[in-house]
C-alpha cells in the first residue's frame, strides 16, 4: 500500500483532517483535507493509499516507510529544517523514495537553500506577481496563471496552472527541469534525484481547496501524486480531474444538525433575561426623540450601551471581530416597550410610542457595530424601519409580504453601499408564532459546493436585480449590477447572493448559482423571534429569508424594527446629504 506522509512539524499550514491545530481559527484555515479524499480517488487505479502525518521533530527513522513525503517549507516562525533533517531528506531520495516540496505563502520568509537538497535549485525570495486589471493599474497581484512546459509526465494533459502566492525557482543544475513558468520565471520543477523522484512547486496554494478547481490544477495534482508514486502519468486523469472539480465536495467541517438557532449551544446566542432589572434601569428615564432629534438620541444610546452588562457587550464585540459559523448573533429577551401601539398599517411611516426602548436597543447595539444608515427609497428614509405585513404587498417580493416565502437574499445586494450588518428587533410576534427568520452562512455552504462551482462564483458574471422597494418591477431579474457572488479571502470569503433576483451570465455561472441555491438550503438555520429578541446578521457572509405566515391585518400582526449598518461611513458619504444618514443613491430600472 503506497504511504503518503505529510510533514506537519515544520509547517502547520496544511491539515489531513479537520479538527487539527487551533480550532478557534478553523474557518480561516487552509486544509489539505482533499489529499485524504483524493486517496480514495487515486485508489481506483493505484490500489489503496494511506495518508498519515509527522507531528513531532524528526528522529533517525522519521521518514521510514514514507513512499511519498509532502513537505511544506517552514516560515520564519516555524521550526527550521536542520542539517540533520536535510540529511534525512537526502537519504529518503537516495533510497528511491519520493518528495513533493511546496513553497510557503508568508511574504517575509527568507528563501530556502534548496541547493542543499537538489544541486542547482534555489527558491527565490520574492513572489511572482503581475499587474492587476486593468493592465495600466499600479497594483500588483500574486495570483498568476502559468504556462506549462510539455514533455514531462506531470504535465501530460495540463495546459494552464493557476498559482496563488508562489515564489519563483532558479534552476541551474541538471537534476530537475522546469515544468511551469510565467514570463520566463519557473514556478514548478520536477526530476529524478538519486533513486527517487521530486517535484518542487513555488507555492503550494494551487493545491488548496479555493484554487484546486481553477485552470488545470486538479489534473496537475493528480499527475504529480501519481508520477511521484509510480513514475507514470495518472491514467484517465482527465476524468479524475473532472470528478474532483465538478462533482466532488470537500466537507472539511461538520456542524450541529439542529436547525433552531436558539437550541444550539454556542457564542451565537446571548441571554439578556438574567439582567432584566438592570436593563430596565438603563432604558428608563427621558430620552431624546429618535425621529426629531436623531443625533442626540444616537449619542445617548451609545452612552447607555456602555452600561449594559459586559457579557452582552463582549458577545457583540466578538461577533464584530470574528463572527461565527452561523453569521448571526441572537440576543434574547431585551426589555420591551410597556405600552406598545398597534402594528403599523403603513410600515413606511414612523410610529409614535410613549417610550423608545426598541429604538434605544437598536441604536445602542449599532454603536458597537458600525455606522447606522438608511436608504431614501426604503421606508421613506427612516433609520428605524418598521417591518410588518401589509395586505397590498402580501404576495410581493417585499419585507411587507406574508403569504409567500421571502427567499434567501443579501440585503440590498444590488446597492453600492449595501449594509455590512442588519439588525432585526422583535416588538410583536405573529399570531400563531410560526414565522421563521432564516439564515444560511457562506462558511457552512462552501463544503457543499464543488471546486468548479466555487471557481465560477468568484468571477464577476452574475447580474442581480434591483429590489421592488427601490423602484423595480416585482420579480425582475438581472436589471442591477454585474458582480461576483464570492469575493475577498479565498479561504473564508464574503458572499452576495439574491436567490430570486440574481442570474448567471453564462450556463456555467447559472449552474453554479443553482448549486449555491441547493447549498444554502442544506445549511439553513432559523429562529422564531419573540418580543425583545434582537437578531444581528452579518450581511456580508450570510443570506437571510423569512417563512410565510398568516397575517390578519388587525393591528396585532408581527412587527419588527430593522436597522442597517456599514462598517465604514466614508464610501457612502457622497450619496448622503450633509452629515445625514440617508443614502440617496438613484437607480435607473
Amino acid at each position: 500500500m503506497p504511504d503518503i506522509v505529510l510533514d506537519r512539524f515544520h509547517s502547520g499550514a496544511w491539515h489531513i483532517a479537520p479538527g487539527r491545530g487551533d480550532t478557534s481559527a478553523a474557518p480561516e484555515e487552509k486544509y489539505l483535507g482533499h489529499l485524504a479524499d483524493l486517496a480514495e480517488v487515486l485508489g481506483e487505479h493505484l490500489g489503496e493509499v494511506a495518508i498519515r502525518s509527522i507531528d513531532a521533530s524528526w528522529e533517525g527513522d522519521a521518514l521510514d516507510g514514507a513512499d511519498l513525503l509532502v513537505l511544506t517549507l517552514p516560515t520564519a516562525d516555524e521550526p527550521p529544517l536542520t542539517a540533520g533533517d536535510l540529511a534525512l531528506l537526502r537519504g529518503h531520495l537516495a533510497a528511491g523514495r519520493n518528495l513533493l516540496v511546496l513553497g510557503d505563502s508568508a511574504i517575509d520568509t527568507a528563501p530556502f537553500p534548496l541547493s542543499d537538497l537538489v544541486p542547482g535549485l534555489v527558491l527565490d525570495p520574492d513572489f511572482v506577481s503581475v499587474r492587476q486589471e486593468p493592465p495600466t493599474s499600479h497594483l500588483l497581484t500574486y495570483s498568476v496563471s502559468a504556462d506549462v512546459l510539455p514533455g514531462h509526465p506531470v504535465t501530460e494533459g495540463v495546459e494552464e496552472l493557476y498559482f496563488h502566492r508562489a515564489r519563483g525557482l532558479t534552476v541551474t543544475g541538471s537534476a530537475v527541469t522546469g515544468i511551469a513558468a510565467r514570463d520566463g520565471r519557473i514556478l514548478a520543477a520536477a526530476g529524478d534525484v538519486g533513486a527517487g523522484r521530486i517535484v518542487v512547486v513555488g507555492g503550494g496554494e494551487l493545491f488548496a481547496l479555493p484554487f484546486l478547481g481553477r485552470a488545470d490544477n486538479a489534473r496537475f495534482l493528480l499527475n504529480t501524486l501519481t508520477w511521484l508514486l509510480t513514475g507514470q502519468c495518472a491514467p484517465g486523469s482527465s476524468e479524475l480531474a473532472k470528478t474532483v472539480t465538478h462533482e466532488r465536495c470537500f466537507s472539511v467541517r461538520s456542524f450541529p444538525p439542529e436547525e433552531d438557532l436558539a437550541k444550539i449551544e454556542g457564542s451565537h446566542v446571548v441571554d439578556a433575561r438574567p439582567y432584566r432589572s438592570l436593563l430596565e434601569r438603563i432604558g428608563g428615564g427621558a430620552l431624546p426623540d429618535p425621529y426629531r432629534d436623531q443625533a442626540a438620541f444616537l449619542v445617548e444610546a451609545e452612552l447607555r450601551f456602555d452600561e449594559i452588562p459586559r457579557v452582552i457587550r463582549e458577545a457583540v464585540a466578538t461577533f464584530r471581530h470574528r463572527s461565527n459559523d452561523y453569521e448571526g448573533l441572537l440576543v434574547r429577551g431585551l426589555p420591551v416597550d410597556a405600552e406598545l401601539p398597534v402594528t403599523p398599517a403603513d410600515p413606511g411611516l414612523r410610529v409614535d410610542k410613549p417610550t423608545w426602548l426598541s429604538e434605544l436597543w437598536l441604536a445602542g447595539f449599532a454603536s458597537a457595530l458600525g455606522f447606522p444608515l438608511a436608504y431614501l427609497q426604503e421606508k421613506h428614509g427612516l433609520l428605524f424601519q418598521n417591518v410588518a405585513p401589509t395586505a397590498h404587498n402580501a404576495a410581493n417580493l417585499s419585507s411587507e409580504s406574508s403569504a409567500i416565502l421571502l427567499d434567501f437574499h443579501t440585503e440590498t445586494a444590488f446597492h453600492p453601499h449595501m449594509p455590512d450588518f442588519l439588525m432585526l428587533h422583535c416588538l410583536r410576534s405573529d399570531h400563531d408564532g410560526i414565522a421563521k427568520t432564516i439564515l444560511a452562512s457562506v462558511r457552512m455552504a462552501l463544503p457543499h459546493l464543488s471546486l468548479a462551482d466555487r471557481c465560477e462564483l468568484f468571477l464577476p458574471q452574475f447580474r442581480t436585480g434591483v429590489d421592488y422597494s427601490f423602484g423595480s418591477a416585482n420579480g425582475v431579474q438581472g436589471n442591477g449590477p454585474t458582480l461576483p457572488v464570492l469575493y475577498g479571502n479565498p479561504y473564508d470569503p464574503y458572499m452576495t447572493f439574491d436567490l430570486d433576483l440574481m442570474v448567471g451570465e453564462t450556463p456555467h455561472a447559472q449552474q453554479a448559482l443553482e448549486s449555491l441555491r441547493s447549498a444554502v438550503n442544506k445549511v439553513q438555520r432559523w429562529v422564531r423571534l419573540s418580543p425583545g429578541d434582537l437578531l444581528i446578521v452579518n450581511n456580508r457572509r450570510a443570506v437571510h429569508a423569512r417563512s410565510e405566515f398568516p397575517a390578519r391585518f388587525d393591528g396585532r400582526d408581527r412587527w419588527l424594527q430593522r436597522v442597517c449598518l456599514v462598517s465604514d461611513p466614508v464610501p457612502s458619504a457622497a450619496d448622503r446629504r450633509g452629515s445625514g444618514r440617508v443614502v440617496e443613491t438613484a437607480f435607473a430600472v
